[in-house]
């Protein structure tokens, strides 16, 4: 039971973790050692992200966005390896295509919501994928 919890409750941030930091990584390579102001605008520009999303997702801040199935989660947050992939994909096109300064806010923006949207998807997808298997449940919110 524990592990089953610690993996449910935690794949999502892992994968995150993971994104974010090997972001940071590409960044350094391709944009060149950050300034503390570059580091200040890579953490401001996730947790942006994240700000924007989540304004998006409870129609700026008026309504609880509820969670899906654990199962649905648990599927869903496996393939996590996609939404890693595309997060610091972002952050590498991002490192290529901006100037150095510039890179590393909109990289880690920019890395933050190519992960999150692809998370998103996945959920979808495993969403789905639940309710092609016989869970009538598959899309039901648990508040």
């Amino acid at each position: 039971m524990g592990l089953k919890t610690a993996v449910i409750d935690n794949s999502a941030a892992f994968g995150f973790s993971i994104m974010i930091t090997s972001s940071f990584g590409a960044l350094d390579k391709l944009a060149g050692s950050p300034s503390l102001v570059d580091i200040l605008g890579f953490a401001m520009g996730a947790a942006a992200a994240f700000t924007v999303l989540q304004a998006v997702t409870t129609r700026g801040f008026r309504r609880s966005p509820g969670a899906g199935p654990r199962e649905v989660d648990l599927l869903g947050t496996a393939f996590g390896i996609l939404s890693v992939a595309l997060g610091l994909g972002a952050a590498v096109v991002a490192g290529l295509l901006l100037p150095a300064g510039a890179a590393w806010a909109a990289g880690a923006f920019l890395a933050a919501m190519a992960f999150m949207l692809g998370q998103a998807l996945l959920l979808m997808l495993a969403a789905r994928l639940e309710r092609l298997r016989g869970d009538p449940e598959a899309d039901a919110e648990r508040g």
